[in-house]
């Protein structure tokens, strides 16, 4: 410090001049000033305040009444962790998100996280553009939707061509199951949405002067034609199942009959008609999970097309779970119904890695 500098350098000048030297009986004359011990208490000297107990960080939270309340039902279902108080510096809502991401941790994050991108948050509203509902002030909502940029992809050609070998039925009810399971839950675009954007393209070609030199997407080209085949009831499948001896097939028949399982362990829940119609200005959900048979087929095409105009209007989230944070019974059936949901996403995932093909899993929207 320059303060310092500077008192180092009197200290040096002083020592270089003379000093003139007292007999040793000679009469010291007061000089009438006090000592510096008379003037400074004896020990330590200046003691500077110390701030080690005073919090570096405040916050100030407008209303946290839901926050707080909906932390205290966390702690009393043993959902959340005592230690995870300290870890949110004592804010509700930090320690709410961290909450939610041990939850789902739990609950399959990591193999989550290898297929899918998304994101779960607890708001006060279902949309970005929807207004809070001041009729319900108690309500909050647990909601999952994807990133906007990026979506999941698996690719079914291989996998059939192997079911295909077993039973000529089987790759139909293989990709049905697997679809209907996931769609449960959050959305998978596959072949079927690709002829309803294939046929929006023809009416649309259809009204313009120069309909016939539109190139329109060839859905139907690339769809095996064991997709054609009518899918095995239950009691079929079952009886097929234990009749299976390939190893990988036996496992892809596994974990698809896990998958359907764990989906159907709990409906997804209504919206009642005032949620729906904060939601009718938005556009259907975003697609987590891109299902075609070869890369860069027509399926892949129509996607492609059909991602231009997605995000032209909010779109509604995958999953929506309305609930009251200060009935503890009602934020226990969310994180039910919510950790059901990451299982089943879980177990999405845990297949798509059994399927042959599947090294590239990420696209751009």
């Amino acid at each position: 410090m320059p303060r310092t500098e500077k008192r180092g350098s009197l200290v040096s000048w002083r020592s270089r001049c003379e000093r003139p030297h007292l007999q040793p009986h000679a009469t010291r004359c007061s000089t009438r000033m006090a000592s510096s011990g008379q003037l400074m208490a004896q020990g330590s000297g200046l003691v500077l305040p110390r701030l080690s107990t005073v919090p570096v960080m405040h916050r100030l939270v407008a209303d946290d009444r839901l926050a707080v309340m909906l932390a205290m039902a966390l702690l009393e279902l043993d959902i959340a962790v005592p230690g995870d108080w300290k870890r949110a510096e004592r804010d509700p809502t930090s320690f709410i998100r961290i909450t939610l991401e041990r939850w789902i941790h739990t609950h399959g994050g990591p193999a989550i996280r290898h297929r899918f991108l998304l994101s779960a948050v607890i708001t006060n509203s279902p949309s970005d553009w929807a207004e809070r509902d001041e009729t319900r002030p108690n309500q909050l909502f647990l909601i999952v939707e994807p990133s906007e940029a990026t979506c999941g992809c698996a690719t079914f050609g291989p996998t059939l061509q192997l079911l295909e070998k077993v039973h000529p039925q089987l790759p139909a009810t293989f990709f049905h199951l697997f679809v209907g399971a996931l769609n449960h839950w959050l959305r998978a675009y596959d072949y079927r949405d690709a002829e309803e954007r294939a046929e929006t393209l023809r009416e649309w070609a259809a009204q313009e002067p120069y309909a016939g030199q539109f190139e329109l997407p060839d859905v139907d080209g690339p769809i095996p034609p064991c997709m054609r085949q009518a899918a095995l009831d239950e009691g079929e499948f079952a009886h097929l199942k234990d009749k299976i001896n390939d190893p990988r097939a036996a496992k892809l028949v596994d974990a698809v009959l896990t998958l359907d399982r764990v989906s159907a362990q709990v409906d997804r829940p209504e919206l009642d008609d005032d949620i729906g119609q904060e939601l009718s200005d938005c556009n259907p959900c975003l697609p987590c999970l891109l299902v075609v048979f070869v890369e860069g087929d027509a399926v892949a095409g129509c996607f492609d097309e059909d991602a231009q105009g997605m995000m032209e209007v909010e779109p509604e989230p995958n999953i929506i779970i309305p609930f009251d944070p200060t009935d503890a019974e009602s934020v226990q059936r969310t994180f039910h119904i919510f950790g059901v949901a990451c299982q089943t996403i879980t177990a999405a995932s845990h297949v798509i890695d059994l399927m042959p093909g599947n090294d590239q899993w990420i696209i751009s929207r």
